[in-house]
């Protein structure tokens, strides 16, 4: 970054608190805030956002500007609700700036939502895996699993688990938990 002084200071009326400015806009449309945490975390953060905006749309910034906008930047990585508002800053800036060209940005979006898809069926898959695998356990202390233990759910442990169910009808042994 350059470290030249920000043409446009913090306190600029336009920028942070003139009616109808763009940032201002962004900052104060509650009717599309879908939910009411992220309108606290909106309004929570709104001075932060607004500096962050004013900064991030400079040609230059001063070493103090710099260190704000690192210091913001900073706190945003401990709280997940300033990163939402700062990714959706961004967004709305590259777009009223056309700095992104739509149909890249729905391909990144499209992009994202492959990869959170993946990652979400990856770990309920692991988790199912790993509860198999704590399932074939518990039914091969009790005694009527003879299989592998390898979190497949295949047709040695539905049958063992009818075994289970026939071979205690009045409850589980919990003792082998």
């Amino acid at each position: 970054m350059n470290t030249e002084h920000a043409t446009a200071p913090l306190d600029d009326p336009f920028m942070a608190s003139a009616p109808g400015s763009a940032v201002v806009d962004l900052l104060t449309a509650r009717d599309q805030a879908p939910i009411d945490a992220l309108r606290r975390g909106l309004e929570q953060h709104r001075q932060t956002l607004v500096d962050y905006c004013t900064l991030a749309l400079q040609p230059r910034l001063s070493a103090a500007d710099e260190a704000r906008l690192s210091a913001i930047l900073d706190q945003a990585v401990d709280d997940p609700l300033l990163s939402f508002w700062l990714d959706e800053a961004d967004g709305w800036v590259g777009e009223h700036l056309n700095l992104m060209p739509a149909d890249v940005l729905r391909q990144q979006q499209h992009r994202l939502q492959r990869t959170l898809g993946h990652t979400w069926v990856d770990t309920l898959w692991n988790d199912l895996q790993h509860r198999t695998k704590a399932l074939q356990a518990y039914l091969k202390r009790v005694g009527v699993y003879s299989g592998a233990i390898d979190g497949i759910m295949g047709p040695t442990t539905q049958r063992a688990i009818e075994s289970l169910k026939t071979a205690y009808p009045d409850g589980l042994p919990l003792g082998y938990l």
